[in-house]
């Protein structure tokens, strides 16, 4: 007998996962029709309100049905722009990088009160799956729901759109991004990469060159990093900041999945690797979760999966619904689930990482082929991972986990200080180094050095 029962009976459940995922899959399919022909019908709409609407967007006509509101966000933009050459702008398309500026946010208005003025500016209508429409109203309602829940006042947020129909456009001295944005071409002198993982993967051998941006907020040591960082550097004149990982300050509302439970929590938090959660789901790790109620499961996939309502999201929330002992979620921040969690099951990427690096709790990384290995990722793996599994082997080293306590802080600090380019106070870290880069920027223009606004 396996660890899941007896090997006909795990081959029996695989193959019915297997054929679950092609219904899903299916399934998919036709909600993709479905979404097209909503998107279609929205087309429609949109197209029919640009007849009545002229050369004005959908956004800005309903910003003008509500000239007050409207009146204050260009009141509060002007200001923004008075403010330089204390004015800093955070590019984003993506929802959930905002939770990668916010602890950096937070840090300037705790060490310089009043001393700058922050815009967060969204390029979500260039995605498809967006656009200008009715998408783009509920995506608006999503980022101003999570700056609430960072005590940042949302009149700060604009679309790169609204900012297009203003007759002004406001200066900018710093400008920060965490994704490659085509269509972005602000004028902005102080242009900073702000990685949105600790632990660059395989395929991670470069910094981005995709993104405009002649500093970077460094989170590794060399191990750690880009394998071809240095080669960077000198190639492209790129300077680089060792300010380790400001998420790392991101204060956030602990989520209790099992309130009225004492079992350990299990986490499974996969990569986007949708080659690697077939390959799992195929091997077993759904009657994994199914077979072992003596624990807990969190299923904790990618946010990007749900954003995209990708099938794979679907199928593994039909297949766990109806167990108890086991919670599905993919938009919640993994961080709000650190406290509840035992221990976390990964693949790649930096989720590990940053999990045995803030909490010092456990963490198990299923057997990857050899093609994802060579990233700081897997390096931190191997040398830190407390084992690396199978999916059939999963149970048994589940339970040789959960025999080991969590790790003293003093250990935690060592492995920080080998791991990161500064262990402590990161969020800080990264705020001093934007106050110094504009005084630095400031003394310049002095001198009569005017730097190239890019």
């Amino acid at each position: 007998m396996s660890a899941n029962g007896g090997q006909g009976t795990g081959d029996h459940q695989n193959t019915l996962n297997v054929s679950s995922l092609f219904n899903a899959w299916l399934k998919y399919q036709q909600a993709h029709l479905d979404s097209f022909i909503h998107r279609s019908k929205e087309n429609l709409v949109n197209r029919t309100l640009k007849i009545g609407l002229g050369d004005e967007t959908f956004l800005s006509f309903l910003d003008r049905t509500n000239p007050s509101l409207q009146q204050k966000r260009i009141e509060n933009l002007k200001k923004v722009s008075q403010h330089h050459p204390y004015s800093i702008v955070f590019t984003f398309r993506t929802l959930h990088f905002i939770d990668w500026f916010v602890p950096i946010h937070h840090a300037l208005d705790r060490l310089y009160p009043e001393k700058y003025s922050i815009i967060y500016l969204d390029y979500a209508t260039t995605l498809r799956r967006i656009l200008s429409g009715f998408e783009y109203l509920r995506y608006r309602e999503q980022v101003h729901s999570r700056l609430l829940s960072f005590g940042i006042d949302p009149i700060n947020h604009y679309s790169h759109e609204e900012l297009r129909s203003y007759d002004f456009q406001p200066n900018w001295v710093v400008g920060l991004t965490s994704e490659s944005i085509r269509q972005e071409n602000l004028s902005i002198p102080i242009r900073i990469y702000l990685p949105h993982y600790s632990l660059p993967k395989a395929v991670d051998k470069d910094l981005p060159d995709n993104i405009k941006f002649e500093h970077v907020f460094l989170p590794t040591q060399e191990r750690y990093s880009y394998l071809n960082l240095r080669q960077n550097e000198q190639q492209n004149k790129i300077e680089i900041h060792p300010v380790g990982y400001p998420k790392e300050g991101l204060k956030v509302s602990q989520i209790k999945s099992f309130p009225n439970s004492n079992k350990p929590l299990i986490v499974y938090a996969p990569s986007l690797d949708i080659g690697l959660l077939k390959k799992a789901i195929k091997e077993g790790i759904i009657n994994v979760f199914k077979n072992n109620p003596q624990w807990n499961f969190l299923v904790k996939l990618h946010p990007s999966l749900e954003s995209r309502r990708h099938y794979i999201s679907g199928f593994f929330r039909n297949q766990l619904s109806e167990y108890q002992h086991i919670v599905f979620d993919s938009l919640s921040n993994i961080n709000s689930f650190f406290d509840e969690a035992t221990v976390l099951i990964c693949d790649f990427g930096s989720v590990g990482g940053e999990f045995s690096l803030q909490t010092g709790k456990r963490m198990i990384y299923l057997q990857v082929s050899k093609k994802y290995e060579g990233g700081g990722d897997l390096n931190f793996r191997d040398d830190y991972a407390d084992t690396v599994s199978s999916i059939q082997e999963l149970p048994k080293n589940i339970n040789k986990v959960l025999k080991l306590a969590p790790k003293k802080p003093i250990e935690i600090e060592q492995i920080r200080k080998k791991v990161l380019t500064c262990s402590s106070n990161s969020d800080e870290k990264a705020a001093t180094t934007i106050d110094a880069l504009i005084s630095k920027h400031q003394k310049l223009i002095s001198l009569g050095h005017v730097p190239n606004r890019k």
